[in-house]
């Protein structure tokens, strides 16, 4: 892990995929990168590829089964060997305070990991972010071409 007292160059990393597997690729090499307990916002417009990210995030610390989007329940839960992996998409969050009835407080631990798109929805009423990744579809020749800037706190 980075530490606080590093540059800003040195904080954020950035990689540019065109195509599904190398953004596969890079939520890999994220995944190595990670540690329990973390909370990630996923920061982007729709289409710029956050779930398929953390897909592969969440396959690489060890989960073998199907990761689904939790866009109409907001959260999933996924154990893997170093705790569990909350899902978060908060899309269709209506209010912030809705957060409150999840019980967000008590998901964390020393075991936790959330990994939470749309985070400006639940604003006031979240974790704090300790590593921000935004993902940018780029409008070229390239259906799938992305840029992906993981930004350290």
């Amino acid at each position: 892990m980075i530490n606080s007292k590093s540059s800003p160059e040195e904080r954020q990393l950035s990689f540019e995929t065109c195509s599904l597997e190398q953004t596969y690729e890079v939520g890999s090499k994220i995944a190595s990168m990670l540690s329990f307990p973390s909370c990630i916002y996923l920061v982007g417009d729709l289409g710029a590829g956050k779930t398929s990210l953390v897909k592969s995030i969440i396959n690489s610390l060890g989960y073998v089964g199907e990761v689904t989007s939790p866009t109409y329940n907001l959260i999933q839960e996924y154990k893997v060997g170093q705790g569990v992996v909350y899902h978060m998409d908060l899309y269709r969050l209506e209010d912030p305070s809705e957060l409150e009835y999840l019980g967000l407080d008590d998901l964390w631990s020393s075991h936790s990991l959330f990994l939470i798109e749309w985070p400006e929805k639940g604003e006031g009423f979240l974790q704090r972010a300790n590593i921000e990744i935004t993902l940018r579809k780029i409008f070229d020749s390239s259906v799938n071409h992305r840029n992906i800037v993981l930004q350290y706190a």
